[in-house]
């Protein structure tokens, strides 16, 4: 299927042109209902907890109003959705895909949590033999000093041929300041992932470009709220309660795919 693609700012961009795209349908979700469907996404992450001091909880995931809404509560708010769990004192939302895909153009429409915590937009999967992630948002945009500029990222924490850690794998950072406080507006967020290399967009403007040599396992979708030591993006009560704000997330790809 040939889609014609719209290149406005701010409002839709959609996949390079010139290609045939057809649409990724467990990836694509414009959330005009009232209720998550779950039949594409799970309210929570069934294999990750959450990273202290932030637990992921369904009760932090609602639609409403054409929007996803993934909220981070305050830990007053948050003390009886705990459970007793040590170690965690808030919670927050998370939605991952119940499909991966292997190669691609994926595409959010969002405006980010005000809060000190970050918000996320990212492709991973964890398999006992391969461990790869491409991340296109990760950004705590309640904190001034990255509110503006936008951190793409790839992580490969092993493979085949080559065994990582959490801690110490391959990794490429890159920073764009965009210009403008993700957490005002929404925007358009975007990846297109191929055999032979990584493409990172906003508001349809491509921003970085890399050569992909191992990213070649099928990936996961996420949308969420996290803490995140690295940026010192830990909770604040005084900043929270916080949503992060999707209008859609879209996934096209090719027929050779």
């Amino acid at each position: 299927m040939l889609l014609a693609v719209v290149w406005s700012m701010a409002a839709h961009a959609g996949p390079p042109a010139g290609e045939e795209w057809g649409v990724f349908e467990p990836m694509t979700d414009e959330f005009d209902g009232s209720t998550l469907d779950l039949r594409k996404w799970y309210d929570s992450n069934p294999t990750w907890k959450g990273r202290p001091p932030t637990l992921f909880h369904p009760d932090c995931v609602a639609v409403s109003n054409g929007l996803l809404h993934i909220g981070a509560l305050d830990s007053g708010r948050s003390a009886s959705l705990l459970g007793g769990k040590r170690g965690f004192s808030h919670v927050c939302g998370f939605v991952r895909s119940r499909e991966r895909a292997r190669f691609g153009y994926f595409e959010i429409r969002a405006k980010l949590a005000d809060t000190t915590q970050v918000s996320c937009f990212w492709l991973t999967q964890a398999d006992t033999d391969e461990w790869s992630e491409i991340d296109v948002i990760e950004v705590p945009a309640g904190i001034e000093e990255y509110a503006s500029t936008l951190r793409p990222n790839v992580h490969y924490f092993r493979g085949p041929h080559y065994k990582g850690t959490l801690h110490n794998h391959r990794v490429s950072p890159s920073e764009h300041p965009l210009g403008f406080n993700m957490a005002e507006d929404f925007h358009v967020y975007g990846v297109e992932w191929s055999p032979t290399f990584i493409r990172w967009y906003c508001d349809g403007k491509m921003l970085r470009e890399m050569h992909n040599g191992e990213y070649f396992q099928p990936l996961e979708m996420n949308i969420n709220i996290e803490a995140n030591d690295y940026f010192g993006a830990l909770p604040e009560d005084a900043r929270l309660p916080a949503v992060y704000e999707v209008d859609y997330v879209r996934a096209w790809r090719k027929k050779e795919y």
